[in-house]
């Protein structure tokens, strides 16, 4: 594509996929089951509601795409329950690991995903930027996965402090980048994350539709690999 420089990808049903697809109370039970931390709880359910109830406390004090991380929310849902600074540091290290023992090892990358990457790379400089809680998990998976050496920086929502779509993870992202953002190009599957977000501050983007179903007038693909024919 004529004046592009640099591809920035979105990481997670974009890079990583992953073997099972969670839902909500799934990032809830990875931390919680066979943490260590059950004794806190009278069972999965208590624990759930104690973090929903933190997630809605935390999302109503900060300004709209604010990021925060999941040490933050384990710390907030701990704060009355254990009095104790370095015992709820512990438990709090606790759930850490424990979730991202159950979170990384679903993760996967295709083979034809590698290869695309292979090819791009020879051509124009990659960055991901994602939205994710956990400080350097971007970063350990892209390593995990084999493909970190593809990239040639990372940007995540909870160490740059606001996610997708706010303006400034894209700003940051251009700065990074060291190239105008005419010179960039978006990749994701999200409409407004990857696509329209990125329009907003002047990244040319597309969207992967990967499950043909959004039925929406923009620049589209339906498979990772056809970045190297329209790139």
């Amino acid at each position: 594509m004529k004046g592009i420089k640099c591809i920035l990808f979105d990481c997670m049903e974009t890079l990583i996929d992953m073997f099972e697809l969670p839902d909500k109370k799934d990032y809830a039970l990875w931390a919680f089951e066979n943490s260590g931390c059950e004794k806190y709880f009278k069972d999965f359910n208590s624990f759930y509601k104690a973090y929903i109830d933190a997630r809605s406390n935390i999302d109503g004090k900060l300004p709209e795409y604010r990021e925060y991380d999941f040490k933050q929310l384990y710390e907030y849902m701990f704060l009355e329950m254990e009095r104790d600074t370095s015992k709820r540091k512990e438990v709090v290290g606790l759930l850490l690991k424990s979730y991202w023992k159950n979170y990384r090892r679903r993760c996967y990358v295709a083979d034809k995903v590698k290869k695309t990457l292979e090819y791009l790379n020879i051509k124009y400089t990659l960055g991901v930027v994602s939205n994710f809680k956990i400080k350097g998990g971007i970063e350990d998976l892209l390593r995990y996965t084999g493909i970190r050496s593809y990239f040639d920086f990372v940007i995540n929502s909870a160490e740059q402090g606001w996610r997708k779509p706010h303006e400034n993870i894209y700003l940051k992202a251009i700065k990074t980048s060291g190239f105008l953002s005419s010179e960039i190009i978006f990749v994701g599957d999200s409409f407004l994350n990857d696509y329209d977000g990125p329009r907003r501050v002047g990244i040319r983007s597309i969207f992967l539709d990967k499950k043909r179903c959004f039925d929406i007038d923009c620049k589209k693909i339906y498979e990772f690999t056809e970045l190297k024919r329209i790139l």
